[in-house]
This record gives structure tokens, C-alpha cells and sequence, in this order.
């Protein structure tokens, strides 16, 4: 028994539409693929991963765009940690210098959100 030209038609036009129809994993790849840190800019002012809950995306692809355009924020924002953690623990003329280097650290950062907030 040969099948009917318009059962064939229609499974073959399903299967072409199934090949087209991206799945969500793929289609969440395209669109996360095409982000750039003026997407996420509205968001730097959070932590990583409350920033990517906004944004419904997982923090690595948050880390892999700021990466990818040369942002690495949040490593300025420990190393500001760090120093201002042993600003206690360092005597009175080890501390000015400190000092200068956290405020050139948040100068830095300031610079990076400015240049990415425009």
C-alpha cells in the first residue's frame, strides 16, 4: 500500500518545521550570545548573580560578557575589599599609601561604569 501524496506532504512539512524550530537551549545561546555590557550596564551596581537572576541568564554568562568586553569590575571591587580590611591591621604611613591605592582602585572602577553607562 502506497502512502497518500498528501500524508507525505504534511509529514515532511512537519519535519522541516521541527528542524527550524530552535530549541530553548539554543535559542537562550543566540540571545545571550548577542549581549553586550550596554545590555547589562543597568545592572552593575548588584552582585553577579543578582544581576543575572534579573536578567534570567546564568552568572557564567554574565562573567563570559563582561570578559568578553573587558570588564572585570568585580575583581577591582575585592581588591578594594582586600586593602580596606588591613587598613586597620598596617601602621599610620603604610596606611596613607593604602589609602591611595583604594582610591585609585574606586577611581578605576568609577571610569568603567562611566565608560559603560553612556
Amino acid at each position: 500500500m502506497e502512502a497518500q501524496p498528501e500524508l507525505v506532504n504534511q509529514a515532511e512539512a512537519e519535519s522541516k518545521a521541527a528542524r527550524l524550530t530552535k530549541t530553548p537551549l539554543a535559542a537562550q545561546r543566540e540571545r545571550t550570545g548577542k549581549l553586550t555590557l550596554k545590555d547589562v550596564r543597568q545592572y552593575f551596581n548588584l552582585p553577579i548573580d543578582d544581576a543575572a537572576k534579573k536578567m534570567n541568564i546564568c552568572p557564567t554568562v554574565m562573567k563570559k560578557i563582561c570578559r568578553r568586553d573587558g570588564l572585570l569590575h568585580k575583581s577591582i571591587e575585592k581588591k578594594i575589599s582586600k586593602k580596606k580590611g588591613s587598613l586597620a591591621a598596617i601602621d599610620v604611613k603604610e596606611r596613607a599609601g593604602t589609602q591611595a591605592d583604594i582610591e585609585s582602585l574606586q577611581q578605576e572602577l568609577a571610569s568603567i561604569f562611566v565608560g559603560y553607562s553612556g
